[in-house]
């Protein structure tokens, strides 16, 4: 049995737009950490005035070099089968397409971090802010 463990440090409460693109960027991350990870991962969500940070971690091997110098390209995957190394492709492209990005790194201890920036402006629901003032 694996632990998620999450942390919220989401400054304010506010409607975001989520649509199933959004959703499955989110889940290809999670879904590439919960393979890797024997154990545990975790994900991180926080906002500033100007972004939302999700970071999710894990404590598998961590990206081979090669994968590391190539996030962002299809078909860059450790896995043998077919279809994958999309999933970080199109999370990137997404990020990307919203104003944001996607960084992945490995972690000192052990396994690798991803975390996506995205403007707050590219995701929150302004006319509900306004109603709501």
């Amino acid at each position: 049995m694996k632990t998620l463990i999450y942390g919220n440090d989401v400054k304010d409460d506010f409607p975001v737009v989520v649509d199933s693109v959004l959703k499955q960027m989110i889940f290809n991350v999670l879904d590439n950490a919960l393979e890797a990870s024997p154990d545990r991962l975790s994900m991180t969500v926080q906002t500033d005035n100007e972004h939302l940070r999700i970071r999710v971690e894990d404590d598998g091997p961590g990206f081979p070099a090669h994968i590391l110098g190539a996030i962002g390209e299809p078909y860059q995957s450790t896995k043998d089968r077919p279809g994958r190394g999309l999933g970080l492709f199109l999370s990137v492209n997404v990020s990307r397409a919203l104003g944001g990005s996607l960084k992945a790194h490995n972690r000192k201890e052990r396994g690798a971090s991803v975390e996506v920036v995205l403007p707050l402006s590219a995701i929150v629901i302004e006319e509900a802010m306004n109603n709501d003032s």
